[in-house]
């Protein structure tokens, strides 16, 4: 039997609290799907970057949060909100990545190799 996909209600459709809750939760299911999709991005960088050092960069931190604002005035959605959500995500990928990228140097034994590219 195949299932059948529900019609998606706009805000302004929902009747009741059980409406509102199967729609946040249909959201929350996407958001959780496209943060999976994010995390593969950012454990490839581990991979992909050289040097401890290059995995904070504040000039790319500073355009994404810049970039996030003006799409969330776009779509409507709060700015603190948009702010404070990427700020909070993209310490949690610096974590990721410096987690990935120290696994892999212990892996391949290159960690001691590294710390000395990284006091140069």
């Amino acid at each position: 039997m195949v299932a059948q996909e529900q019609e998606i209600k706009l805000p302004n459709q929902c009747l009741d609290m059980t409406d509102l809750r199967a729609e946040i939760d249909r959201l929350d299911r996407a958001l959780v799907a496209l943060l999976a999709e994010r995390q593969g991005y950012i454990e490839r960088a581990a991979e992909i970057k050289g040097r401890r050092s290059e995995i904070r960069d504040e000039a790319r931190i500073a355009d994404v949060l810049a970039k996030v604002t003006a799409a969330a005035e776009e779509a409507g959605l709060s700015p603190e909100i948009a702010r404070a959500v990427w700020r909070e995500l993209m310490e949690r990928s610096i974590a990721l990545e410096m987690e990935r990228f120290e696994e892999r140097n212990r892996k391949s034994g290159n960690r001691f190799s590294d710390q000395l590219r990284d006091q140069k």
